[in-house]
């Protein structure tokens, strides 16, 4: 078959997505073994899509940064989406070193929490004697996607929210899996607050639209249009579009009906608000999205009530709980979305 220029861009953003589990070094050495797991970790959800992560290997430790050059200021001023994501692409690494019989230490923070090092990572060649993933996870690392489609009515059983839950149990964290359709409207009352105080501010809309990128893009970060459900040509109009105008009122409709229409809307929250937590939600959160996958459930975010610093203790009090929230997202059944695109190993890796 011969691709089109825009489909090579296409095809050429989107092909870290088909690693292949065969094509692991076994017979390499301990930097090639660590570095094809790095193919996993990149692999990882991140606000806007903006893969805010660097890694460096040395022999055999592998060190997890945070690239504050990547922050979003506006919608994250204190980085805490930024070290969830960091927590999500530590997940994702971990899991393929437990799926390819590599055993770890982690180190947090070992230089402390103003330094950029977030984690170590030493590997060894044994495996580990009481893992800390699911074994069924490795293969849905490269099956998740965030799906912003509209979600089916159709419910969640019992047994596969019992999954969800457990991805959870940890001292110090708690996720809420709200279904009840009172509760469910409240919550999506405050994403539509959420979105109007955000998109009536320019600084916001301007953010936002410098990481949206039109569905032909050379770019291996941001979000092109067709996660949106945005049309090819349209879709060159949709960062100008945003940028220029306040379209509050449709998104807040919008995100309204879709968290009421959800089956489920999960919220995953912390005991502390400090970046350790940050980034141990992050590792929480990827097993509930992988978990998911697993599932075949999909899942979106609708953080807005938790970036807005008026509204977040609205929705603690709503939700009855002394933790902090950390992330909101619905859950349920949709078409399967795309995958969005990826940096090149070689823009994320450090000496």
């Amino acid at each position: 078959m011969i691709l089109r220029g825009t489909d090579r861009n296409i095809a050429k953003n989107l092909a870290h997505w088909e690693v292949k589990e065969k094509d692991f070094p076994k017979a390499g050495t301990i930097e090639e073994k660590l570095m094809f797991l790095l193919r996993y970790a990149i692999l990882a959800p991140s606000g806007h899509n903006t893969q805010p992560w660097k890694f460096s290997i040395r022999t055999n430790k592998i060190s997890v940064y945070v690239d504050r050059t990547r922050n979003l200021p506006v919608v994250d001023p204190d980085n805490r989406e930024m070290y969830i994501s960091a927590g999500c692409a530590l997940a994702n690494l971990l899991i393929a070193a437990e799926h390819f019989y590599l055993g770890y230490k982690l180190d947090y923070f070992p230089k402390g929490e103003e330094d950029e090092l977030v984690a170590v990572a030493e590997f060894f060649v044994e495996e580990l004697e009481k893992p800390e993933f699911p074994e069924n996870l490795f293969a849905s690392v490269i099956l998740r996607h965030t799906n912003r489609n509209e979600y089916e009515t159709r419910a969640i059983n019992e047994e596969r929210l019992q999954k969800l839950k457990v991805c959870a149990d940890e001292k110090g964290f708690r996720l809420d899996l709200i279904k009840e359709p009172q509760t469910k409207s409240e919550v999506a009352e405050l994403i539509a607050r959420g979105d109007v105080i955000q998109m009536s501010n320019k600084a916001f809309r301007k953010e936002l639209a410098s990481w949206i990128r039109h569905n032909w893009t050379k770019s291996g970060d941001g979000m092109p249009c067709y996660a949106f459900g945005i049309p090819d040509v349209l879709s060159f109009l949709g960062p100008f579009f945003i940028k220029s105008f306040n379209m509050s009122k449709l998104q807040s409709e919008k995100d309204r009906r879709l968290a009421n229409q959800a089956p489920l809307l999960g919220i995953l929250s912390s005991a502390k608000d400090d970046k350790l937590s940050w980034v141990e939600t992050g590792i929480l959160f990827e097993k509930i999205a992988l978990t998911a996958t697993n599932l075949g459930i999909q899942y979106a975010f609708l953080n807005q009530p938790i970036e807005v610093p008026e509204l977040r203790p609205k929705l603690k009090s709503l939700l009855k709980i002394e933790e902090f929230p950390q992330l909101l997202f619905r859950l349920g059944y949709a078409k399967q979305g795309r995958h969005t695109p990826r940096r090149l190993i070689r823009e994320v890796t450090v000496q």
